[in-house]
């Protein structure tokens, strides 16, 4: 079995220690049962298989092109945005264009917990999440 089992999961060793799910790997499902799953943290470091670097550092390559083509579609639309100007709808051949204008109201939380706090503490929620980085 490789590195990317459609219904693995796997830890520290790739082909030891798996876990069947009934998520496919890439799916929000799956990724979302990993962030429910492990959730909670612990601080020791460990050692991955080297299998996996060959897919870091593909990693690295998408992320980069990703970064390239987000940039190129900003320069897009921008550029779309630019003529169309005011207008909210525009079309190009079949291609129907909206930039329409979007209002919604917050709360300046900071000034509700100067001004409020014990209002601001009684409706805060407070969110744990990981943050996945390589390096």
């Amino acid at each position: 079995m490789g590195i990317f089992s459609s219904r693995s999961v796997v830890d520290n060793n790739l082909e030891d220690n798996m876990e069947v799910v009934e998520a496919p790997v890439g799916s929000d499902d799956y990724a979302n049962m990993l962030k429910e799953k492990y959730s909670d943290t612990i601080d020791e470091i460990v050692i991955l298989s080297d299998e996996l670097y060959d897919s870091i550092t593909r990693r690295d390559k998408i992320m980069d092109s990703i970064s390239k083509l987000k940039a190129e579609k900003e320069v897009i639309e921008q550029t779309i945005m630019a003529l169309m100007k005011e207008n909210e709808i525009a079309y190009v051949k079949d291609r129907k264009i909206t930039w329409k204008k979007s209002v919604r109201v917050s709360i300046d939380s900071k000034r509700l917990k100067e001004e409020e706090p014990q209002i601001y503490e009684k409706y805060s929620k407070i969110i744990s999440s990981r943050i996945f980085k390589i390096k």
